[in-house]
């Protein structure tokens, strides 16, 4: 094994110089090989990006207060918007280095490592194993294409599996078995379903809703590289046939936000960013969004929606988030990322599938013309199909708690509208 990653090691380090010039890894490139943290920590969650991070915040939300946390995250979006707390220390994930995580572990001495969902670094399962620290693996997924591309290294991966696996579907779960040769893999409910509600409360910022009177809000969310022409587009037409509209654009990652700008004035689209959004502006057609952390604001006033990731094969975005504000989204073909949410929602009709840009405009064309859903009944059916889905942050608290020694043992209440609330230890925050 120790030859393997040797070679791994020389491969790594051979690649740093590449690495650190790409946009998402020029932030924090220091922490990135070295190690200067003060340990030892109870407790090590990593989360890749930004909807690991808000799964991140979640947990440490509802787990005990006195646990000291090192948050560890990939990009600079997700490091914004993991929440500093008195016992949590954050910072970048390293590279998958042995020799970086020997030194790494000896000094954060973390009792347990959860990582999010698919982020699977041979090196560190590796050193994780020599060093006794467990691997729980929480919210699990694996993608037929990212299955594909892990199975060409599955002899080296059955070596050192996770202490445990929690897989949100079957078809996860089944991936997971092959490719780590366990017998059991469990089963839980995705942890995001926790964070959606229909109460379609969300802090408006002024400055955006003045922009808003008497015109059509038309949200285009988590655009991701790909598929940038193909909206380009449809927001290009739609502006000929509806000048009156006004269009949110979120790139999924923010370096992609002056390739936007470039691609707006070449086509002669009006914008301003975000950021800069002032009361001197008029007649603006575009807000190009350069800020973190607003798209569920975007989609509380939004007319239309439509969720990226979805017209290229990207796997899609979360098009649930649209919903809990009674927005009925539309989406592309490609969304195998969110199979686990089934095929309910489309049926019911609160989830439209186009198949092409073209089918895109000429849907969102249609919807702009036509008179909105119902938000309330959007939202009542939503909260319905919610209903059973929830519970995947007690299921992962639970999971945490048994190799800390401090077994969690949650009561539920049942309340007179029927809904059950969670209840924790005194120890531990309300689960929200």
């Amino acid at each position: 094994m120790k030859p393997i990653f040797e070679l791994y090691n020389l491969l790594w380090m051979s690649s740093i110089p590449f690495l650190i010039s790409f946009p998402r890894l020029r932030y924090g490139w220091k922490e990135r090989i070295f190690i200067n943290d003060k340990g030892p920590f109870d407790l090590w969650i990593h989360a890749a990006s930004v909807g690991e991070a808000y799964m991140l915040n979640d947990l440490i939300e509802n787990l005990p207060r006195d646990l000291k946390i090192m948050a560890t995250t990939n990009t600079s979006q997700g490091k914004e918007i993991i929440r500093e707390k008195n016992n949590i220390h954050i910072r970048y994930l390293p590279f998958d280095l042995t020799f970086v995580w020997e030194k790494a572990l000896s000094i954060w001495r973390p009792k347990l490592l959860v990582l999010l969902e698919t982020e699977l670094w041979p090196a560190l399962l590796y050193t994780c194993l020599k060093s006794n620290i467990p691997v729980l693996l929480l919210n699990a997924r694996l993608s037929k294409k990212s299955f594909k591309r892990y199975m060409k290294f599955k002899a080296l991966f059955k070596k050192f599996p996770p202490k445990e696996i929690y897989a949100i579907s079957e078809e996860d779960a089944k991936r997971y078995k092959e490719l780590f040769g366990k017998k059991d893999v469990r089963l839980m409910n995705n942890m995001k379903f926790d964070r959606l509600n229909t109460n379609g409360d969300k802090k408006i910022d002024p400055v955006v809703k003045r922009f808003l009177k008497e015109r059509k809000f038309i949200v285009f969310g988590s655009i991701r590289k790909e598929e940038e022409r193909d909206i380009l587009y449809v927001i290009k037409y739609l502006l000929q046939l509806f000048p009156c509209i006004l269009i949110g654009v979120f790139p999924r990652h923010i370096e992609r936000v002056n390739f936007w700008k470039n691609m707006l004035e070449k086509e002669g689209i009006r914008y301003a960013l975000r950021s800069e959004l002032n009361d001197s502006l008029n007649k603006i057609q575009v807000i190009l969004w350069d800020m973190i952390g607003e798209l569920q604001m975007a989609y509380s006033l939004a007319d239309v929606a439509f969720v990226g990731g979805s017209l290229r094969p990207c796997g899609g975005q979360n098009f649930l988030e649209p919903l809990s504000y009674g927005v009925v989204p539309c989406v592309g073909p490609f969304t195998e990322n969110f199979n686990w949410v089934g095929d309910d929602l489309f049926e019911m009709g609160l989830v439209i599938k186009v198949k092409d840009s073209k089918e895109l405009l000429r849907t969102l064309s249609y919807r702009i013309i036509s008179p909105a859903a119902d938000r309330d009944m959007v939202k009542n059916k939503f909260g319905l199909f919610l209903k059973e889905k929830k519970g995947g942050i007690r299921t992962a608290c639970h999971a945490i708690l048994k190799y800390l020694d401090q077994r969690d043992t949650f009561e539920y209440k049942e309340m007179q509208n029927g809904v059950k609330e969670r209840r924790l230890p005194d120890n531990c925050r309300h689960a929200k």
